[in-house]
């Protein structure tokens, strides 16, 4: 009986875990639009042990994180990006909470910025998908991770920028990199 009734404790505790990890949402709240901006895609490099690990298993390029700077700043004028983590799920930051994190913006034209923007935007609320990294993938899920988010809201003609990656998996954000030519360390891609 003991067995039984720790086996059920886990798998309570597990799924209640992978539920708080979705997130709800709520996140910073849209106070203005920044003047003379452009949307970009920010790549960010790895910043401890986990996101290391997601660099070297997508290929080692030098990204673990990816956010979308569609130009939006709070009501104190500070810098937004839309994210997608862990706890949050698809939501509004501010930028200065990533810090001194090394990052790369890959700046888009402006139609297909625009696009990619009014896409990203429309999923502010949606769940983080807490098994996204090691579950493989099949058919449509209940969530996103960070570079799936962008990738699918991505226009056709840059979607098809971006290499294939592994079967199985989401897009990762060394995927994007390759596809836009972003480097670690090196400086911002205009496309």
């Amino acid at each position: 009986m003991t067995l039984l009734t720790g086996t059920v404790v886990g798998v309570g505790l597990t799924l209640a875990v992978l539920t708080l990890a979705r997130g709800s949402g709520q996140g910073a709240a849209v106070g203005a639009i920044r003047p003379a901006c452009g949307v970009s895609i920010v790549l960010f490099e790895p910043d401890g042990v986990e996101s290391t690990l997601l660099d070297k298993a997508t290929g080692g390029h030098g990204f673990s994180h990816v956010a979308l700077d569609g130009c939006e700043a709070d009501d104190q004028g500070r810098a937004l990006l839309i994210d997608c983590r862990p706890g949050l799920g698809v939501a509004r930051v501010l930028e200065s909470e990533y810090g001194d994190r090394g990052r790369v913006r890959v700046w888009l034209p402006l139609c297909e910025g625009r696009e990619l923007y009014g896409c990203v935007r429309g999923r502010v609320g949606q769940p983080y998908d807490a098994l996204g990294l090691i579950v493989p993938k099949e058919g449509p899920v209940c969530g996103l991770v960070c570079s799936q988010l962008v990738y699918e809201c991505l226009p056709q003609a840059l979607r098809g920028r971006v290499p294939a990656w592994p079967k199985g998996r989401p897009a990762a954000p060394n995927d994007l990199a390759r596809g836009f030519g972003a480097v670690l360390g090196g400086n911002d891609v205009v496309l």
